[in-house]
């Protein structure tokens, strides 16, 4: 009887509570990652062309992203979900005959139109899911608790990684195409929410989004500004840290172990950024999150191996207090008639910054070297967060000073 009870729960909407922990840690479960740069690299690719690849994985979604969440607000979050995780099985499944460039635009470009379908609509079909059930007063941290799970998942893939490694990378290549191949089996057992069925039939307006999101207060846009801007601090050092790794002498077996050590990290600051939030106060959080990827690009440029890799956890901090600070503040002000449009919108533009920045990264690492690239970042996430998270801790403070108390910190009540 107690197996039934647990079956029929699974089965039914409560289910989608961990199928989506599930479909996080496999969507992310990505064991080709930590050796990424040297694979490519390997197959006659330059610093260049490595950033060029992420750069169209970038701008496949920077053109999907936005009308990928309105299909889901649209349609519905379980067919959006369906329909990435196909892509996304696609995309990994082509690694089976990569080997160059145009290879490489391949997978990327699968995996991007795979991601774009499903960013968004995870976190919508989550928090609608919790509303049905009348748990949202009760689980507040459901982006805290996603993005743990990916951390956790990126950390085990990460190990994986290192193992597998010793055996060939044929091995890598294996695992990866059949843990991509998971996340369909996964979406296609989920329940949409009826509070998002009933209100699909009304029309979605583009247009209100857009004030919803740029017009409705100045703490809701700066936390969208921010999403989109000051995400990119960290977001490069995911991809010239394996590059550091290399010039250091680090063994390639041991990529997958230090992406696993990075990554639990992000994860731990991610589970308890809220609470951190919460004791701290929003405006010393944001210091700390501005400042640590400053920190870290200046520990390796100026460090050997052993304080470059202490340097480098600053990144990892930074993502997990500041991204799930940041995407809870933007989805407890939208309704859920647009959330997961608001969130590709937010996407949309961090990744449409990285299009645009990206490559020109690669080709001054391979132009003038990975020490000048590192000062030149240090400069450039300085000026990003004084002038991103400043003005956002400037609104909240006169949101304050107004007596506005759901616009005085990014952890406020839901929208209505």
């Amino acid at each position: 009887m107690v197996r039934y009870i647990r079956f029929n729960a699974w089965q039914g909407l409560q289910g989608n509570i961990p199928k989506s922990m599930v479909l996080a840690f496999f969507q992310l479960f990505l064991v080709i990652v930590p050796i990424l740069v040297p694979f490519f690299q390997d197959h006659g690719l330059s610093m260049k062309e490595v950033f060029l690849t992420q750069a169209f994985f970038g701008a496949v979604i920077v053109v999907m992203e936005i009308p990928s969440g309105v299909l889901a607000d649209r349609f519905g979050r379980k067919r959006a979900l369906v329909l990435g995780a196909l892509f996304l099985a696609l995309g990994h499944m082509s690694l089976l005959w990569a080997n160059d460039l145009t290879g490489f635009l391949v997978f990327e470009g699968l995996l991007g139109v795979g991601v774009s379908l499903m960013s968004g609509a995870d976190l919508a079909l989550l928090y609608d899911t919790e509303i049905e059930l009348g748990r949202e007063g009760e689980s507040p941290e459901a982006v805290a608790n996603l993005y743990s799970m990916h951390s956790l998942s990126e950390a085990l893939a990460a190990v994986a990684c290192s193992l597998l490694i010793l055996h060939s990378m044929d091995a890598v290549i294996l695992v990866q195409v059949v843990a991509g191949c998971i996340p369909l089996l996964v979406a296609l057992t989920l329940k949409e929410p009826s509070i998002h069925r009933g209100e699909v039939r009304e029309p979605l307006r583009f247009r209100e989004v857009l004030v919803h999101l740029l017009r409705n207060g100045a703490v809701i846009r700066w936390t969208v500004i921010a999403l989109s801007l000051w995400s990119l601090t960290t977001f490069f050092a995911v991809w010239i840290l394996q590059r550091w790794w290399t010039e250091t002498d680090v063994p390639l077996w041991a990529f997958g172990y230090l992406w696993a050590m990075y990554t639990a990290i992000a994860g731990l600051a991610g589970k308890f950024a809220l609470r951190i939030e919460r004791r701290l106060g929003i405006g010393l959080l944001l210091g700390i999150i501005g400042l640590l990827p400053v920190a870290g690009y200046v520990g390796l440029a100026a460090s050997g191996l052993v304080m470059g890799l202490v340097a480098a956890a600053c990144f990892f901090v930074a993502r997990g207090l500041g991204l799930v600070v940041l995407r809870d503040a933007l989805n407890r002000r939208t309704p859920s008639r647009f959330r997961a449009t608001a969130n590709s919108m937010a996407s949309f533009g961090f990744r449409a910054a990285f299009v645009g920045a990206g490559p020109m990264a690669g080709a001054w690492i391979d132009h003038a070297g990975t020490v000048s690239t590192l000062w030149l970042l240090a400069g450039v996430a300085a000026i990003i967060s004084l002038g991103v998270l400043l003005p956002l801790w400037f609104a909240i403070r006169r949101a304050i000073a107004e007596g506005d108390d759901s616009e005085g910190s990014p952890c406020a009540a839901p929208a209505s």
